[in-house]
């Protein structure tokens, strides 16, 4: 990684208590990002200059390489990054993350209002061929250095998926909601909203929401079920949430980012 890596290394460790995500969404791409500047008067939050061209990146394990942009979107000051992959583990350093691809450029500087290609290459490491694998990309932004006296800035982390794609899965994940089983059941002393995916897909989604006859009003976040396997979501305390629900609204997360729609029938497992 070069002679950046051991100032990026520490100044990671610094933020990683105070870290957080925040995501924005347009029509077919978005970014996550978070910045934090300590004052002395206190903390206050800004926009990044960097912003990732999608908001999920899609190996198809028939192609040589995948390939999206990263953009400096200031009009006046120039960014530096750092860029790698991992294989999940957020809280990797560049040097630790493990992840199959080799990536080109790792550290890039972008001028004001431009834009870098990244250029993604698997390395060929055994993988299941039978399903999807996920990964995750990571661009780390330093902050520019502040004119003003006593105030500290934290870099900008983005970080989006990356679902390598093997040559005979073949077909859109879309196709596959249909199949998916959703039921309710009691774990603890929650309900828990259990998924169940056929498909040798991931499958995202933005949110779930309960209801009766069309009318939804439960909701909560979403998050991802594996290929031929399963996965729970806390929906709340059982003393807290009716357990008279007969339907399940999903917004799925397409190849593109975009939600579809789609509602299951479902009960309550006492």
């Amino acid at each position: 990684m070069g002679w950046c890596s051991p100032i990026l290394k520490n100044m990671m460790n610094l933020i990683s208590d105070t870290f957080k995500l925040f995501s924005r969404h347009t029509y077919k791409a978005s970014t996550a990002f978070a910045l934090g500047l300590l004052t002395l008067g206190g903390f206050t939050a800004a926009q990044a200059d960097m912003i990732i061209d999608t908001t999920r990146v899609i190996y198809n394990g028939s192609k040589r390489d995948a390939t999206f942009k990263v953009s400096n979107v200031s009009k006046e000051a120039p960014a530096f990054v750092q860029m790698w992959l991992d294989d999940g583990n957020s809280s990797a350093s560049p040097e630790d993350a493990v992840a199959p691809f080799n990536l080109t450029p790792p550290v890039a500087r972008l001028k004001p209002d431009s834009s870098q290609v990244v250029r993604m290459v698997f390395t060929g490491e055994p993988l299941p061929p039978d399903r999807e694998s996920v990964f995750y990309f990571n661009m780390l932004e330093l902050p520019q250095k502040s004119a003003e006296e006593n105030k500290l800035s934290f870099a900008i982390r983005s970080r989006i998926k990356v679902f390598y794609r093997p040559k005979a899965v073949k077909g859109d994940p879309m196709e596959w909601i249909d199949k998916i089983i959703w039921k309710i059941v009691k774990k603890d002393k929650n309900w828990v909203a259990e998924g169940t995916n056929t498909s040798p897909f991931h499958i995202s989604f933005f949110n779930l929401n309960l209801g009766n006859n069309g009318k939804f009003e439960l909701l909560v976040d979403g998050g991802m079920l594996p290929p031929k396997g399963s996965a729970s979501i806390t929906l709340g305390e059982v003393g807290k949430v009716k357990p008279s629900y007969k339907s399940i609204k999903v917004e799925y997360i397409n190849d593109f980012g975009g939600p579809i729609s789609k509602v299951h029938a479902v009960n309550f497992d006492n």
